[in-house]
């Protein structure tokens, strides 16, 4: 019910408890002081189921947001190093994939994914959790693009700076559903002030005042349930896109691991070619049709937004998932077809882009202990190698084995080791 009508109900009804006459001044307080303590009641009730509906919700957008990062950090960021040695080969229509010709990504699609990816990784990665689940929450709700350009953008500078206290306010904010890079605003209960009933008014006004508070609080109840309403939304469509998405992101990976194992195979691990059509078989171009296909449907889950810039739940989301799940059952027969194809390859495993401080140590040490193994074995064939030259060198300078100039063989050979 409108709020003026509510006032002017109020009104009505408190003239006419004033026209009685027949309270009491004791009574009519005491009667003001039941209508304050309801409409704290009302209030409060409503704030608390509100806040209950909205720590559910963020807990879903949260969810949403790592695992979107999840996957830019391992089988997207693997699709996009295999794609710059690929993204030249053109696909026939004959491969039989039309029907994803819309998903497929494309080079612009591929920098977006990259410029996403780089300003949410300074958002994550930092050690300030308000910031990280503020940058998640980014995510799942608004998509992409509208980060890139906005206060996101600015909360990753200010943590390159060092400045942890403004990043929190920019990015954390949106984790309490107050940022202004997401519509959640919309969502966040309404303040209302109460005060209490004094003593030394008149018992009149007393009533007045409290009936007044109560309107106020029944207003501000009605408009948190419109807000918890629309946190229901948001937690049932942040669920169904983690589902799509996870979905989506196990056949992506199969794919992306396939396909990396294969333009490693043709490229060769040494010396590295430089791919053309000519270089892949029919089989192989509808593997890259259907990884392109399969990116460019795991890009349009990321970045769509799942609410829209006034707050409530977006048609273009509603659209993107509805086509993206008519065309599930494609995808998942394409992938199957492409599993029972011999490529004589063995899938890459995606790993993470960003790893944590003790992956990192691993890495490090795994690394340190390969080193020290190509030394050995350099030094070992340098040994042979030169050895054997030095000797060539000294019979083809002397014409003897054993002299060289005023060395012996023995001795050259220690000298050009």
């Amino acid at each position: 019910m409108p709020i003026p009508f509510l006032l002017a109900g109020l009104g009505v009804a408190a003239g006419v408890i004033g026209a009685g006459g027949h309270l009491s001044a004791k009574e009519t307080n005491e009667r003001a002081q039941r209508v304050s303590q309801d409409a704290q009641e009302l209030y409060n009730n409503a704030k608390y189921t509100l806040e209950l509906a909205q720590n559910k919700t963020e807990k879903a957008l949260v969810k949403l947001g790592y695992d979107k990062k999840g996957v830019l950090d391992t089988s997207m960021n693997q699709f996009l190093t295999t794609y710059d040695k690929v993204k030249h080969i053109q696909v026939k229509e004959s491969v039989g994939i039309h029907e994803f010709s819309k998903f497929s990504i494309d080079q612009q699609g591929a920098i977006e994914i990259r410029e996403m990816t780089n300003i949410y990784s300074s958002s994550f990665a930092s050690s300030a959790t308000g910031v990280a689940a503020g940058a998640a929450v980014a995510l799942a709700a608004s998509g992409a693009l509208p980060i890139i350009t906005g206060e996101l953008a600015l909360a990753g500078s200010a943590l390159a700076a060092g400045e942890i206290g403004m990043a929190a306010g920019a990015a954390g904010s949106a984790l309490s559903f107050g940022a202004a890079m997401t519509p959640l605003a919309a969502v966040a209960a309404p303040v209302i002030l109460f005060t209490g009933i004094s003593a030394s008014m008149k018992a009149d006004e007393n009533l007045e005042k409290a009936n007044t508070m109560y309107a106020e609080a029944e207003a501000a109840s009605e408009k948190m349930k419109i807000s918890e309403t629309l946190c229901g939304a948001i937690t049932e469509r942040s669920e169904m896109f983690d589902d799509l998405l996870g979905d989506l992101n196990k056949m992506f990976a199969e794919c992306s691991g396939l396909l990396a194992g294969v333009v490693r195979k043709k490229e060769g691990r040494v010396f590295k070619k430089k791919l053309t059509s000519e270089d892949f078989s029919e089989e192989d171009l509808k593997l890259i049709a259907v990884t392109r296909a399969l990116a460019g449907a795991v890009k349009s889950v990321i970045d769509t937004p799942i609410l829209s810039k006034d707050g409530n739940i977006s048609y273009e989301a509603e659209d993107v998932y509805d086509q993206t799940v008519e065309k599930l059952p494609d995808f998942s027969q394409a992938v199957q077809e492409a599993k029972t194809i011999n490529y004589d390859v063995k899938p890459i495993t995606a790993k993470a882009a960003s790893a944590s401080h003790d992956s990192k140590s691993n890495t490090s040490d795994g690394t340190t202990v390969m080193s020290g193994a190509r030394r050995v074995f350099a030094v070992v064939m340098g040994f042979i190698l030169a050895t054997s030259f030095a000797e060539k060198i000294a019979i083809s300078v002397t014409n003897d084995i054993n002299k060289f100039l005023f060395f012996d063989s023995f001795t050259a050979n220690k000298i050009a080791i």
